[in-house]
């Protein structure tokens, strides 16, 4: 995935993860939320109804970004800092998942 909505360039600290299954690099302290920004990802979560959203507050207040990292779900991507190898998985929900099957 291309970082096309930065509003600065990256440093020379990069590292690298996956984004849905899609490399990208982040910066050193950022957050989850921040990458997915810079990637144009708008619809981050599914909440328990099945229902798609996005960020709302990006403080960790309102719970509307919660992805799964690295295989655990609801995981606050406006409260996570990014580190190498890192596997961001959006619009997922483990109760959804586990009703489905």
């Amino acid at each position: 995935m291309e970082r096309i909505l930065d509003i600065q360039p990256l440093a020379a600290d990069q590292l690298s993860l996956q984004v849905n299954g899609t490399a990208v690099t982040a910066a050193a302290g950022e957050t989850v939320l921040s990458v997915l920004n810079a990637v144009g990802l708008r619809q981050v979560a599914r909440n328990d109804h099945g229902q798609l959203s996005g960020a709302f507050c990006g403080m960790g207040v309102c719970h509307c970004c919660l992805v799964a990292i690295d295989g655990r779900a609801k995981r606050r991507a406006c409260q996570t800092v990014v580190r190498a190898g890192m596997r961001i998985e959006t619009q997922v929900n483990a109760v959804v998942a586990g009703e489905a099957s």
